[in-house]
């Protein structure tokens, strides 16, 4: 990789870059305050930089593009999507009576109004956006591009360019409410996981301290499937999270890939009585790709 390249990296990697549309990027400027603009033409990027204009090479900026589209690709194999929400009942009485009857007005816009002929009751359903001040497109766009893997600002310079204009704390606190409203849902439902799952540990800073971030991973889908936290690294009881990714998983795995780390041979042997395979002791102790370390 020359050096074009790995600034390229660290640009998409620091998420300094808008996504205006699949043909047009704008790429922050390393030294100064202005932005480059990546067009692709005929299949080709170009950039509006001197390096690329004059020099006539592929510059940090284009670079930067064609590596955020290869993390975006990676991501959109594993996305989910969630189908629209159809009312066919009455949310009172559960009858299938029920017929428009006008709409509610509120800041965030026009909400649907049913009236139920069996009840004779009206109701409108709850959507999640009730009492936001910005449209539930402009929350989901946020939403599906924070993570699809942009950052923050460049979710603000983005529903900027689409006619909202909130800070990147709006979008923060977008993040975390629907997140936790998501998270009781999340809990109900078992993940399609193959039967090779990755071990794993990570040495990282929590809240000020160093701790070891114990994680199984589904080797196919990438599906981070349970992890937990431990002081030490050595001697630590692995037993605890192959119980967590059982209960996620519903299923035990067929072949189990370690680092050779005996705390997961241990506890493999006594949560399911036998010896793990496929463990590699030659591999490196971070993951391919560093999925592993995307997750945290």
């Amino acid at each position: 990789m020359n050096m074009r390249e790995q600034k390229g990296k660290q640009i998409a990697l620091k998420f300094d870059l808008i996504r205006v549309s699949d043909h047009h990027y704008k790429v922050n400027s390393q030294t100064s305050k202005r932005d480059y603009d990546v067009v692709r033409i005929n299949d080709k990027w170009t950039c509006n930089c001197a390096d690329h204009k004059f020099r006539k090479v592929c510059c940090k900026h284009i670079h930067a593009i064609e590596i955020s589209i290869k993390i975006r690709e990676v991501r959109q194999k594993n996305k989910v999507t969630i189908s629209p929400i159809t009312i066919s009942s009455c949310k009172f009485c559960h009858g299938i009576n029920i017929k428009k009857f006008g709409v509610r007005r509120n800041k965030s816009g026009n909400i649907q109004r049913f009236v139920c002929y069996d009840c004779q009751k009206t109701f409108s359903m709850n959507l999640g956006f009730e009492r936001m001040k910005s449209t539930p497109q402009a929350i989901t766009s946020a939403l599906q591009l924070y993570f699809t893997g942009e950052s923050l600002r460049s979710v603000t310079k983005f529903l900027k360019l689409q006619g909202t204009n909130v800070s990147h704390v709006i979008v923060y606190s977008w993040i975390t409410k629907y997140t936790k409203l998501m998270e009781k849902y999340i809990d109900r439902i078992v993940p399609n996981v193959g039967d090779a799952w990755n071990a794993d540990e990570i040495f990282m800073k929590i809240h000020g301290d160093l701790k070891y971030v114990f994680a199984l991973m589904d080797q196919e889908t990438r599906y981070w499937i349970a992890q937990e936290v431990a002081d030490r690294k050595e001697g630590h009881d692995a037993r605890g999270l192959l119980k967590k990714s059982r209960d996620v998983a519903q299923k035990k795995p067929k072949v189990l890939i370690t680092d050779g780390l005996p705390s997961y041979h241990e506890a493999y042997r006594k949560e399911y009585g036998t010896e793990e395979r496929g463990q590699n002791p030659t591999r490196q102790t971070h993951p391919p790709t560093g999925d592993m370390n995307n997750n945290i």
